[in-house]
């Protein structure tokens, strides 16, 4: 038996328990066969087509399914149409083809009832995760890449180079197929592959690939950490208030950063509709609204769910008993609402709190403008618009105008009453007035480019502009 292969079949037998019958690329599935009789696998092998590659795709299709009848394995092929799916759904080819492949693989392993779901993930594979994760910014979840084993999903050959996977074909006179679309440099993950790890490897650290791996694994190990005791403070100090998810303020700030970030996390994961995805400055809008400790104020989430400060705790759920919430709190009149600009892509409704709803969207071009209808420059939202009455420092440039002016100084001209000021609802990019609603909205110094942030009031009585 030639090295390769030892080292191969050693590594199979380390993760994968005996008797254990499982699905998945050719030097994994001849290693996990050749150990039939040794450890009494079962194997089923499943080739997802994506529908990208055309007639190379269906050559592909036919080599398996012949490798898989040469060695008595049962064999399926699951036809999927990416680029439909990426279209439809607003992703990348790359996450489409990702999503159809395994809502296949795990439909197919139940079918099967197999135990595990193998996958021939090597050391490279692993490296390029964690420099995707590194690149998107992402935190020690992200940078500990995958596991050996996640649940069922089994990838037993993640510390295997892809050196080793060649010579392991090469010793059992395997042949296998080269996809042409791991050579588009248009995909993130192939040029990583092909451009940033050579580099990387060539003039920094000739064995990046493995060190990559050990700051995989180390990242893990600390998320873990963290994980336990944010689930371990979640069980004592997060409860439930009716349909809201409540948790004492004080108590969440006084822990560890990582700890604090994560519980509130596990909060929205429990109330977030799925598919949706909570960002990094979202967690962070959540501890400024904690730290501010201002009763009645709200920050919008994803996955139609809101996160609310009042009277010392945390309250996280769906928007509509968030609402429910703090106008039983006393707090119907108080509107303090911050809206993640990524987040009004799809379009946010917020319930206003004399009544009346605000709707925010995003539009490629310039609309029309109205009393009940303000638009300006995405750009000049930034990260987050709150929607709230008067602060001190908040500053206006009046649409038409020649420079902007304090807020405070706007009302003095245009004559509004002491007493109506502070009731005035705003729309803010910080300090910076965006609209004040009903009334003037912002203009712009320089010539706006790409998208626009649209503001519509709608009555609260029968769904219809005023």
């Amino acid at each position: 038996m030639g090295k390769a292969v030892n080292k191969l079949l050693k590594e199979i037998k380390k993760y994968l328990p005996p008797g254990a019958r499982g699905a998945d690329s050719v030097a994994l599935t001849d290693a996990v066969w050749q150990l039939c009789g040794e450890c009494g696998y079962k194997i089923a092998v499943i080739h997802v087509e994506h529908g990208l590659r055309g007639e190379e795709a269906l050559r592909d299709a036919a080599f398996t399914e012949k490798f898989c009848a040469e060695r008595g394995l049962n064999f399926a092929c699951r036809h999927v149409k990416a680029g439909d799916y990426a279209k439809a759904e607003g992703l990348s080819v790359e996450d489409a083809a990702r999503k159809l492949r395994y809502r296949e693989l795990w439909q197919y392993v139940d079918e099967l009832g197999a135990d595990f779901l193998l996958t021939a993930h090597h050391a490279g594979d692993q490296a390029e995760t964690v420099l995707m994760q590194l690149l998107r910014g992402s935190g020690t979840a992200g940078l500990g890449g995958m596991q050996v084993q996640s649940g069922r999903l089994m990838r037993p050959l993640l510390f295997v180079q892809r050196s080793e996977i060649e010579a392991y074909c090469h010793e059992r006179n395997l042949s296998f197929c080269h996809d042409s679309t791991n050579d588009d440099v248009r995909y993130t993950r192939n040029r990583i592959r092909k451009k940033l790890l050579p580099y990387l490897q060539q003039q920094f650290n000739q064995q990046m690939v493995t060190a990559l791996g050990q700051t995989a694994q180390l990242a893990a190990i600390d998320n873990d950490f963290a994980c336990y005791h944010a689930q371990k403070f979640y069980g004592e100090y997060v409860t439930a208030n009716g349909k809201l998810l409540e948790c004492g303020a004080e108590k969440l700030l006084a822990e560890f950063e990582a700890v604090s970030t994560r519980v509130i996390r596990l909060m929205w994961e429990q109330k977030a509709a799925p598919g949706s995805e909570l960002g990094f400055e979202h967690i962070k809008a959540v501890l400024r609204l904690l730290q501010n400790g201002s009763s009645g104020k709200a920050v919008m989430l994803p996955g139609k769910t809101a996160a609310a400060y009042s009277y010392g705790k945390l309250y996280i759920g769906a928007r509509a008993d968030m609402e429910k919430l703090l106008n039983c709190e006393g707090n119907s009149g108080v509107c303090d609402i911050t809206v993640m600009t990524e987040n009004i892509a799809d379009g946010v409704t917020v319930n206003l709190p004399e009544g009346g709803k605000l709707f925010l969207s995003i539009a490629d071009t310039q609309q029309p403008l109205s009393k009940t209808q303000a638009v300006v420059p995405l750009e000049l939202a930034g990260e987050a618009v709150c929607i709230r009455t008067r602060r001190d420092g908040d500053r206006f440039y009046p649409y038409g105008s020649m420079g902007s002016k304090k807020l405070k100084d706007y009302f003095i001209d245009n004559k509004v009453p002491r007493a109506e000021r502070d009731g005035k609802l705003l729309v803010t990019a910080g300090s910076n007035v965006l609209w004040i609603t009903g009334e003037r909205q912002a203009g712009w110094k320089h010539e706006p480019a790409g998208k626009w942030l649209v503001m519509r009031l709608i009555n609260g009585k029968d769904g219809q502009n005023d």
